[in-house]
Formats: C-alpha cells, structure tokens, sequence
C-alpha cells in the first residue's frame, strides 16, 4: 500500500513539473519576440533621426533574439500582432515605455 501512495505521488509530482516547464518555454518565446519587434521599432526610430551608434546597438542586440530561433520561427502574423501593440501601448504611455521595454530587453 505504501508502495502505491508513492507511487502516485511521485507520477503526480513529474506531472507539474513538466507543465511548469512548458509554460516557463512559452513565456521566454512571447518576451523574445516581444523584444525583437521592441527592437525593430526604436531601431527604425534611430535610424530616421541618425543616431548611427544607437542603430548599431539595437540592431546588434535584435540579431542576438533573431538568432536563438530558425529562420522563420515567428510568424508574420505575430510579429505584426506584436508591432500593433507595441504601437499602442507607445501611443497611450509615450517613450517611457520604449525606454523600459529597452532595458527590460538588455539594452544598456
């Protein structure tokens, strides 16, 4: 009887970890492509008032997310998605928000 509780309890246990796991996947993939599309945004921002070195800077931080997945990974679908969100919520909070989605992303 013993035998059996722990049993259970041990395939209850491997149970929650490996959904604690997926979903830790999934949050890391949403904030990546969150910050690729980030970005994207202040790179084309920088790049329009020609600040050279910052375009550099963000580009070459962007390439590192890019880089962490195959080619075509995200789809255009949800890097628009993500882009129109991104847009709004810079359009209600102005460039604060770009400055904390910036640093949140590990621009220094």
């Amino acid at each position: 009887m013993n035998y059996l509780i722990c049993f259970i309890f041990f395939c209850f246990f491997s149970f929650v970890i490996k959904a604690e796991v997926t979903l830790k996947d999934s949050n890391s993939e949403e904030k990546d492509l969150s910050c690729i599309t980030l970005l994207k945004l202040a790179s084309e921002k920088s790049q329009k008032n020609g600040e050279t070195i910052k375009y550099e800077k963000l580009k070459k931080l962007q390439k590192r997310y890019i880089l962490k997945y195959k080619e075509g990974y995200f789809s255009k679908q949800q890097t628009s998605l993500k882009l129109n969100e991104h847009n709004l919520k810079i359009k209600e909070k102005g460039q604060r928000y770009v400055n904390k989605g910036l640093q949140k992303c590990g621009l220094k």
